[in-house]
C-alpha cells in the first residue's frame, strides 16, 4: 500500500491496526456491538480485523496556519502542493505595547523595555508557502492570554 506525503493517520493506522476491529455478519444479526480494547461478551466468533481498505481517510494536513506558533503541514490554496509552512516572527502591536509597558515600570531604563523586540516568543508569526510564498496564516502575540 503506497504512503502519500504527510499522512500521519495513515502510519498510526498501520501500527495499530489490530485496535480497529470490524462486525462479523454474524454479530450484526445478534445486535452485538463491538467495541475496541474491550470485552462485551465472551462468544466463539472473534471479530475480523479491519482491513487497510476499510479506513478512509480525509487528510492530515490543517486547512491555515492561524493559531499556530510552530511550522504545520498545510495544502497551499494557490498551488495544491502539501507543503511545511516557513514561519517568520515580526514583532507586531502587541510586542510594542509590552515594550511601553515595561518602559514604564523600568522607570525609562531603555535596555529593559527592548526584551520584547527580541524574544521570539513575544513576536507575532507569520505562516507562508515555501513554494509561492503566499502567507497561509498568522498568530498573533497576546500578552494576557
Amino acid at each position: 500500500m503506497q504512503q502519500s506525503d504527510g499522512d500521519e493517520i495513515f502510519i498510526h493506522i498501520q501500527n495499530h491496526a489490530d485496535q480497529y476491529n470490524i462486525q462479523s455478519p454474524e454479530d450484526k444479526k445478534q445486535n452485538k456491538i463491538m467495541i475496541p480494547d474491550q470485552v462485551i461478551e465472551s462468544s466463539t466468533i472473534k471479530p475480523k480485523p479491519l482491513t487497510f481498505e476499510q479506513i478512509k481517510l480525509v487528510s492530515s494536513t490543517q486547512v491555515s496556519g492561524d493559531g499556530h506558533v510552530k511550522s504545520v503541514r498545510v495544502q497551499c490554496p494557490q498551488c495544491k502542493q502539501k507543503v511545511d509552512t516557513v514561519i517568520i516572527r515580526k514583532p507586531g502591536t502587541q510586542t510594542y505595547l509590552a515594550s511601553c509597558i515595561l518602559l514604564l515600570c523600568s522607570f525609562g531604563l531603555v535596555c529593559v523595555s527592548c526584551l520584547p523586540c527580541i524574544i521570539d516568543d513575544c513576536k507575532d508569526v507569520l505562516h507562508s508557502c515555501p513554494q509561492c510564498k503566499i502567507p497561509l496564516g498568522k498568530t498573533q502575540f497576546k500578552i494576557l492570554d
